[in-house]
């Protein structure tokens, strides 16, 4: 057991020691990097929320027939989820549970 233990702590020291490798002293080079990664991490985000939102929406389109068949009696977890990720969006006109399962349900 103490082999697993020592060969754990050599693993992690030989990681760390590179985590500090990229620093940065030319304002140039530090310009550049700025004006590489921000678009980057901008894309990147974008796009995941992109093909995020509808994956959650076609798993709650089941749970969304079942609250409008039950007249909101019925709420299911992936419809919870998906209303929670609906009104937490930027940009999201206001519409009550029955209309946001009604728009999960025609459109998913």
């Amino acid at each position: 057991m103490n082999s697993w233990k020592t060969l754990a702590i050599a693993l992690m020291a030989s990681i760390s020691t590179n985590a500090m490798a990229w620093y940065v002293e030319n304002p140039v080079e530090r310009a550049l990097s700025a004006t590489t990664l921000f678009p980057t991490f901008v894309l990147g985000g974008t796009t995941a929320f992109t093909v995020y939102s509808p994956s959650v929406m076609k798993k709650a389109k089941d749970d969304a027939l079942a609250f409008i068949g039950s007249e909101g009696e019925i709420r299911g977890a992936q419809f919870e989820q998906a209303s929670l990720h609906y009104r937490s969006a930027p940009h999201t006109r206001p519409m009550t549970d029955m209309q946001l399962a009604q728009a999960i349900a025609t459109t998913y």
